[in-house]
C-alpha cells in the first residue's frame, strides 16, 4: 500500500459547490536543512565533539548565575539544582503517556481508513527505519523524541522539529532542534527562523520544520521558559545551604577556644623590649599569630600541646541553638514555597510533605501544567505527520493523540473504561458514533478489515431483550406492568 502510493503526486478530492478549495501540497526541499543543535561547525569534523562537565563535586551551583544569558543559567541550574532537575523529570513522566492513536481524517473529521493505515506504517517507518542510505541513522523512538522536545517546552518555553526527507522527496525521520539555537529574522508581514551553528545562518523557512511554543508573548518573537521564575528562588536556596553548612559548624559543632593568660605572657617577655610599646605589640601579634596557625592545622585526631600560658576550652551550643533552628526552618520553608511556585509544580514533586487538602489542588493543578505538554505534543506531530502524508498525496489531515492523563494505575480504572465502554457502545449501537471511532476510543485500533458494520444496528436495544430476567431493563418495551403471583387478599 505504501509503495504505490509514493507514485501518486496530485490530491484526488475536487472542491465542490459551497466547500473550500483543496489545499496546495507542500514544497518541501531534497535533504535535511536543520543540523543537529549539539553540532559546533556546519561542515564535516574529523575531531570528536568535547563532552562539558559542570564538575558539581566542586562548583557552588550559586556561581551559574553569571551565565551567558536566562537560558544558559536555566540549563546549568537544570543539571546541578535537585528542585529543577525533580521538576522536569516530573513534567516528562506525567506530561507523556504511554500509548497514543494515529488517525487520518477527510476535510470532513470522518476516519479516512487507508490514509490512517498509510499514517500509521509512515510513523514506525520514522521512528525504527530512518534512511538506510545515511548508514548511521539519527532516528529514534516515539519516546525519546517525545522527552527531548518537552524537556525544551518546559525549560525555554518551545520546541522545534524538522520532518527530514531523502533525495525522492520522501519522509526518512525526524530530527530534533534546539530552540536556543534558533533565531528570528524579520521580513515583510512577518518572521522567519534561522538556526545559528558557529556563526553560520541556516534558514528554516520550510514548510517541514514545525515551532511550538507554550504562553508566547505577542511583544517578541522569542519564547519565554515555564520556570524561568524559578531561578531566584533557586539561587536563594543554593547561598541558604551555603550558609547553613557553615553556620552548622558554628551552632552544632563544639569550637576549640584558646585564651592567653596575659600575666604568664608578660612573664616571658624579652627584657629589652619590655618598655619599648612597638616591639612589645609585635611580640603579642607574632604569639597570638603562631597560636591561630597552630589551632586552624589541627585536626581533631591529634594531640594538642602548649605552654602553661595559653588555657583551652570548648564551646558548646549555647540556648539560643533552639530559636536559631526555628529560624532556619521558617527561612528553608519560605524558600521551598517560592521554589514550587516559580517551577509550576507540587511541593511533594520536591519531596516536601503538605497537608491532605493542599495537595490535592496542587495536585489537580499540576496535572493541567502536566497536561500543556501533552498537548503540545500532540499538535507538533500532528502537523509533522499531516504534511508526511500529504507528500504521499494524500488530502487528509493527521491526528497524533496521547491517551489523557490519570496518575490512578490500570487496576482502579476499571470500573471506570466498563462504564466508557458501555456508553461508547450505547451511541455506537444508536449510530450516533462510527464504526472505527468506536473502535479507536475502545481499542485505540481501526476496525478490522471486513467486519460487519454495527452502527445505527440498535443491537444494544436487542440484547437487552433477550439479556438477564433478573434485570429490571431486560424487558422493557415488552410488558406495561409486572403482575405479581402472590395474592392480594389473605384467604379466609
Amino acid at each position: 500500500m505504501f509503495e504505490f502510493i509514493t507514485d501518486l503526486f496530485k490530491p484526488n478530492v475536487q472542491a465542490g459547490p459551497g466547500s473550500l478549495p483543496p489545499v496546495a501540497l507542500p514544497k518541501p526541499p531534497k535533504g535535511q536543512s536543520t543540523i543537529p543543535s549539539y553540532k559546533t561547525q556546519v561542515g564535516r569534523a574529523t575531531s570528536a565533539l568535547t563532552q562539558g562537565d559542570r564538575r558539581l563535586a566542586n562548583t557552588d551551583v550559586t556561581t551559574y548565575r553569571t551565565g551567558a544569558n536566562t537560558r544558559t543559567v536555566l540549563r546549568d541550574m537544570a543539571g546541578s539544582s535537585p528542585d529543577l532537575s525533580s521538576t522536569l523529570n516530573a513534567y516528562n513522566r506525567v506530561g507523556i503517556p504511554s500509548r497514543y492513536t494515529v488517525i487520518a481524517r477527510d476535510m470532513d473529521g470522518a476516519i479516512n481508513r487507508e490514509s490512517t493505515k498509510i499514517a500509521q506504517e509512515l510513523l514506525r517507518r520514522l521512528c525504527f527505519l530512518g534512511d538506510p542510505s545515511l548508514g548511521w541513522n539519527p532516528t529514534t523512538d516515539v519516546q525519546s523524541l517525545s522527552e527531548s522536545l518537552a524537556r525544551e517546552l518546559v525549560l525555554y518555553g518551545a520546541m522545534g522539529l524538522e520532518l527530514v526527507l531523502d533525495k525522492s522527496r520522501t519522509p526518512a525521520y525526524l530530527q530534533p532542534v534546539s530552540v536556543t539555537k534558533i533565531q528570528w529574522k524579520e521580513e515583510e508581514g512577518g518572521v522567519y527562523p534561522v538556526q545559528v551553528v558557529a556563526g553560520n545562518e541556516v534558514s528554516l523557512d520550510i514548510p517541514t520544520f514545525f515551532y511550538l511554543s507554550v504562553d508566547q508573548d505577542l511583544l517578541t518573537a522569542y519564547s519565554d521558559s515555564m520556570v524561568e521564575s524559578a531561578i531566584q528562588a533557586i539561587l536563594a536556596d543554593g547561598q541558604f545551604m551555603n550558609d547553613l553548612r557553615k553556620s552548622m559548624q558554628r551552632v552544632i559543632q563544639p569550637r576549640l577556644i584558646a585564651s592567653l593568660i596575659e600575666e604568664k605572657v608578660k612573664d616571658g617577655v624579652p627584657p629589652e623590649i619590655v618598655n619599648d610599646p612597638e616591639k612589645l605589640g609585635e611580640f603579642y601579634t607574632n604569639l597570638i599569630s603562631q597560636l591561630t596557625a597552630q589551632l586552624t592545622d589541627l585536626q581533631p585526631e591529634e594531640a594538642l600541646v602548649s605552654f602553661d600560658n595559653v588555657e583551652y576550652r570548648m564551646l558548646s551550643p549555647d540556648s539560643s541553638g533552639g530559636r536559631v533552628g526555628e529560624t532556619l526552618a521558617a527561612v528553608q520553608k519560605l524558600i521551598e514555597s517560592k521554589l514550587a511556585a516559580g517551577s509550576k509544580t507540587m511541593p511533594s514533586v520536591l519531596g516536601r510533605d503538605t497537608g491532605a487538602s493542599a495537595a490535592t489542588t496542587s495536585t489537580m493543578l499540576f496535572m493541567k501544567n502536566a497536561d500543556v505538554v501533552r498537548r503540545k505534543l500532540n499538535a507538533i506531530y500532528s502537523r509533522a505527520l499531516t504534511v508526511a502524508v500529504r507528500l504521499l498525496a494524500q488530502d487528509v489531515f493527521v491526528e497524533f493523540t496521547y491517551e489523557e492523563l490519570d496518575l490512578r494505575p490500570d487496576g482502579e480504572l476499571e470500573a471506570y473504561k466498563a462504564m466508557k465502554q458501555s456508553r461508547t457502545l450505547e451511541l455506537l449501537s444508536l449510530g450516533m458514533l462510527e464504526d472505527d471511532e468506536a473502535s479507536i476510543s475502545l481499542t485505540g485500533r481501526l476496525t478490522p478489515d471486513g467486519m460487519k458494520p454495527l452502527s445505527g444496528t440498535m443491537f444494544e436495544s436487542r440484547s437487552a431483550n433477550i439479556g438477564n430476567p433478573q434485570s429490571q431493563t431486560s424487558t422493557m418495551g415488552v410488558k406495561d406492568e409486572l403482575k405479581p403471583s402472590t395474592p392480594t387478599k389473605p384467604k379466609s
